[in-house]
């Protein structure tokens, strides 16, 4: 694998309320699992997405997702939030939430 990726997520809210907190590093994935993330990370236009955005709607069960992505020597770091996360983002999101629960399930 050519491209290094590392993605952390942080996702408070939702119904349940369960806190999410996961940091992945292409380098030290399983090689489907790392391409898999490289590829999500590349199909977001990041210089698009802007930074933080500290007056993102409030709600006890709306998700809130605290995300940062390094790729080709680039940084991004922002806070999206349901309903308004940008639909590049959402597999991505998806991608990671569901990997906090452990390579494979």
């Amino acid at each position: 694998m050519s491209e290094h990726v590392r993605a952390e997520l942080r996702r408070t809210g939702g119904f349940a309320g369960r806190p999410v907190h996961v940091r992945l590093d292409s380098a030290t994935m399983p090689p489907a699992d790392a391409a898999r993330l490289v590829q999500l990370v590349s199909t977001i236009d990041l210089s698009r997405l802007g930074g933080a955005h500290p007056g993102l709607p409030a709600g006890a069960d709306l998700m809130s997702y605290d995300l940062m992505i390094e790729r080709g020597g680039r940084r991004w770091q922002g806070t999206v939030a349901d309903p308004a996360i940008p639909a590049d983002l959402r597999p991505l999101l998806q991608f990671l939430t569901h990997y906090s629960r452990g390579p494979g399930s």
